[in-house]
């Protein structure tokens, strides 16, 4: 079973933290000793913190810049939408 100390800074993966998880997409921010900062991508960015040995249930994909990026501007042109929908309204 992989654990987080595997996983390396500046990329991008797709994974499931436990066996009932949703698959996320998440990226390395900064690594210490003990411990790993990570961002989760979705609807919403969320920063988290893991112990390095804390294991991950499924490493399902890493994906390279590019195909993060294009996963994540789906989520930009969402939110253009919804932007759009507002300034109508107004």
């Amino acid at each position: 079973m992989a654990n987080y100390a595997d996983l390396q800074p500046g990329n991008f993966y797709l994974l499931r933290d436990t066996e009932e998880s949703d698959i996320e997409l998440i990226s390395v921010l900064a690594l210490t000793d003990k411990c790993i900062l990570l961002r989760s991508f979705g609807q919403v960015e969320e920063d988290f913190w893991k112990m390095r040995t804390d294991p991950i249930y499924q490493v399902i994909e890493e994906l390279d810049y590019d195909s993060a990026a294009a996963i994540l501007s789906l989520y930009d042109e969402e939110g253009d939408e919804e932007e759009w929908e507002e300034e109508d309204e107004e």
